[in-house]
């Protein structure tokens, strides 16, 4: 039975992969992808300000230590109030940070797997020009300095943004003894 479902398994993936058109999205040009200068969209939909609204994680957590355990990070923190994505009709576009958060575990004494948080918000203004294209739902972000391009999707009603970063949260105990380590995904909404 076992070497019949594996067998199932090869014959699914080898049609999947034999049988797809992998076609290249519309405006973007995957053989450039170290240059930063767009294709112009057509679709403006995300022309203006986009403020960050939610940093979700997988698991929730209690890092304000106020006993409610949340996914939006945002709300357990008060270092994100600010940060903001603006997109302009050329194509351009400049991320907008103004602080950030040093965040320290601490094993809660008698216990083995509880721990506190000790967080420090940080003031820093940190401005990162970029260009932006847009396929549809897809809206790649290409930061200038670097050419490193950050994929985001677009809701159906094209009022949010969001992009995974996978272990996207992840802090360890100063004595090395838990680790946190979660998926973050970053939510703006248009403003």
């Amino acid at each position: 039975m076992q070497k019949n479902v594996f067998s199932l398994f090869l014959l699914v993936t080898a049609v999947l992969f034999t049988s797809c058109d992998n076609e290249p999205i519309e405006g973007f040009d995957l053989t450039q992808q170290n240059t930063v200068t767009p294709a112009i969209s057509t679709n403006n939909s995300i022309v203006g300000t986009w403020k960050l609204t939610a940093w979700n994680t997988t698991n929730a957590l209690d890092i304000n230590n106020d006993g409610t355990a949340g996914i939006n990070l945002l709300t357990e923190l008060n270092c994100y109030d600010n940060e903001t994505l603006v997109f302009n009709t050329d194509n351009t576009s400049v991320s907008m940070s103004r602080s950030y958060a040093d965040i320290e575990l601490n094993l809660v004494v008698g216990t083995t797997n509880s721990y506190n948080y000790v967080v420090n918000c940080v003031q820093a203004i940190e401005n990162t020009n970029s260009t932006w294209t847009q396929a549809g739902q897809n809206v790649a972000i290409t930061d200038a300095t670097s050419g490193t391009a950050t994929n985001f999707l677009l809701s159906t009603n094209d009022n949010e943004l969001s992009f995974l970063v996978p272990s996207g949260f992840t802090y360890t105990s100063n004595d090395g003894s838990l680790t946190v380590n979660e998926d973050l995904t970053f939510v703006y909404t248009k403003q």
